[in-house]
């Protein structure tokens, strides 16, 4: 079973989604992380930016590179 299905897909295509899910797992790991205290949520401030706002930053970046791997255009 191929959960990803990226046999299709172009190269540059292939690493647009493989590195939009590795940006997304990472933010989520962040989150988790932070949620049981092993990073501080201000050890991810960045330019005076909250450190939420950089973790959410991450997720969302992840989805738009996975979302223009998949585009058929």
């Amino acid at each position: 079973m191929n959960i990803m299905s990226v046999n299709q897909l172009t190269s540059l295509k292939k690493g647009f989604v493989f590195v939009g899910v590795f940006l997304l797992v990472l933010s989520v790991l962040i989150s988790l992380s932070v949620l049981i205290g092993l990073f501080d949520l201000n050890d991810f401030e960045i330019l005076g930016h909250s450190g939420l706002r950089s973790i959410a930053a991450l997720a969302v970046l992840g989805c738009l590179l996975a979302a223009i791997g998949y585009h058929d255009g």
